[in-house]
């Protein structure tokens, strides 16, 4: 087969999966594909002036492989340790590990990071001044998102009753290029090329790389494995779409400059320049046969699918047929 060359050019990190799908009520957002249409998250309860707003915590969402590590290096850029610190009292939050060590294998006591992660985010959001900001990372061996959403609700509540606005941030990115870029990760994870290109063969079971989808849905948790109750595809896709329609104030696709933008909007601070950080330089090359069985797989999966309902939500994409 020929070869394929890829750049990839996003942060190095790693992979697995856990949680159920859990019910959830029908909630969906609204249809219209409208470019730079504004999806407030439906379990925003203060309510909202004119922006920007006076204080609030802003948590970003760092899937792998993203441009994550340049989001996160940004929002250092604003706290009172940064040489060029510009906000006073912004603080930055962080508590993530990495989840398989170079043997291959999940590290033990995870549950303990998810615990910590917890504790920390409970504290750093307390006691806001009346025109303070502070930031956050959710990132590796995490709560997932998909059986923990009471936190979301929860940490959103103790913003508001202060006065204050909770803006969850997430960057999305194309899900084939996200699922090539992974594989510069193998030797980090003692992996085999075979083991990659397989990775999603089964709808279920631990894994050392996640997709889009999956992350969002089961973060990077081990031993259990993503989708452990072997929801479908369009389950998964539904409920991916959900918890975004409900928790996430930005939800950006592959455009870096947006996000700063839209945050820079909801908090007033002045413009500071986004580092480009973890990039891969190397070229990364696969056959066709592995670029269509990949994508083959991500379809399988629901990302493709789910990336195309983001577009369209949250990028204005096909808006041009609205009308039709």
């Amino acid at each position: 087969s020929p070869i394929i060359k890829y750049s990839a050019d996003s942060p190095i990190i790693k992979y697995s999966a856990d949680s159920p799908i859990i019910k959830y009520s029908h909630h969906s957002a609204n249809n219209n594909n409208i470019a730079n249409k504004l999806l407030l998250p439906t379990a925003a309860k203060h309510p909202r002036g004119p922006k920007p707003y006076s204080c609030g915590v802003v948590l970003f969402f760092h899937i792998p492989s993203t441009g994550g590590a340049s989001i996160a290096n940004w929002f250092r850029k604003y706290t009172n340790n940064h040489p060029r610190h510009v906000n006073h009292n912004h603080t930055f939050y962080q508590k993530w590990a990495v989840s398989i060590g170079r043997n291959g294998k999940f590290h033990p006591n995870q549950h303990r990071t998810h615990e910590a992660f917890i504790h920390g985010m409970d504290a750093h959001i307390q006691n806001l001044g009346p025109n303070e900001w502070r930031s956050g990372q959710y990132h590796l061996v995490q709560p997932p998102l998909n059986s923990s959403e009471h936190l979301w609700y929860q940490w959103r509540s103790t913003v508001e009753a202060q006065g204050c606005q909770m803006i969850n941030a997430i960057m999305l990115r194309d899900p084939l290029n996200h699922a090539m870029s992974l594989y510069k990760t193998i030797n980090k994870k003692n992996g085999t090329r075979e083991e990659w290109m397989n990775h999603l063969e089964q709808p279920s079971g631990t894994g050392k790389w996640a997709t889009i989808l999956d992350f969002i849905l089961y973060n990077i948790n081990g031993p259990i494995g993503r989708n452990p109750h072997n929801a479908t595809k369009e389950q998964k896709v539904r409920r991916g779409i959900e918890l975004l329609q409900r928790h996430f104030d930005i939800v950006s696709f592959n455009n870096h400059a947006q996000f700063k933008n839209e945050v820079l909007a909801y908090t007033g601070w002045k413009e500071l320049g986004m580092p480009h950080m973890n990039v891969h330089k190397k070229p990364i090359q696969f056959t066709k046969g592995e670029v269509e069985k990949l994508y083959k797989l991500l379809v399988r999966n629901g990302d493709v699918d789910f990336a195309d309902v983001v577009k369209q939500r949250y990028a204005g994409h096909l808006s041009y047929l609205s009308n039709v």
